[in-house]
């Protein structure tokens, strides 16, 4: 199950973070400044898709600093609660017949997309021009690494609509709902029982346990 985390973590940050490394600016007006991610309140359904072209869905829902990641990947579906104000972050999923939540707290590959967007790289990225998708203006923003072109297409508060790597799509919103969002949904699930990833001892413990001891 650890390793099927890792690699639904492992697609959300090449979909949601690539897109964000400096590049020279060329614009100055108002427009071009790079939207903060971690500031509206909405639920998104989009898609994902993997080195292989494997497409996932996804829900991912935000208020504010704090994210829900639901990830309905091949190797079983995931949740991925983070709050951007405490930097801890918990995946939720089920293990020998039970819902467990595994701790990733201080674990840079589990941090909230939108924190690969710090105070620098936004004041050097670059706008290229408008883009639109699910039914939602936005900005084009682009870099080059390695001479590989990468863009993402978000909107003036924030909202990721699209990302693309030497022009293949990594991530695609496919529809948009802004307004509160019930703040349960970035809580843990009452009884849920809490495995912490820097104990990995306990953490095959608690698992050899659920099993009844073998």
């Amino acid at each position: 199950m650890r390793n099927a985390a890792l690699a639904v973590i492992a697609i959300l940050a090449l979909a949601a973070c690539n897109p964000s490394a400096p590049a020279p600016r060329t614009e100055q007006s108002a427009d071009a400044v790079f939207p903060n991610l971690a500031n509206a309140s909405y639920r998104a359904e989009a898609t994902i898709s993997d080195d292989d072209g494997r497409t996932i869905p996804m829900v991912m829902i935000r208020s504010g600093p704090k994210l829900r990641m639901e990830v309905n990947a091949p190797q079983g579906a995931s949740t991925i609660v983070t709050n951007g104000e405490t930097g801890e972050s918990f995946i939720i999923s089920n293990a020998a017949g039970r819902q467990v939540a595994m701790r990733m707290t201080n674990m840079e590959q589990f941090k909230d997309p939108a924190s690969a967007w710090s105070a620098e790289l936004a004041a050097n990225a670059t706008r290229t021009g408008a883009c639109s998708a699910a039914g939602e203006n936005g900005s084009l923003w682009s870099r080059t690494e390695n001479g590989a072109v990468k863009t993402a297409c978000v909107t003036s508060d924030g909202i990721l609509l699209a990302a693309t790597d030497s022009g293949r799509t990594v991530w695609e919103t496919t529809s948009v709902e802004r307004g509160t969002q019930s703040a349960d949904q970035f809580e843990l699930p009452p009884g849920v029982q809490v495995l912490d990833l820097n104990n990995l001892q306990g953490m095959a413990d608690a698992f050899r346990n659920a099993r009844g001891g073998n």
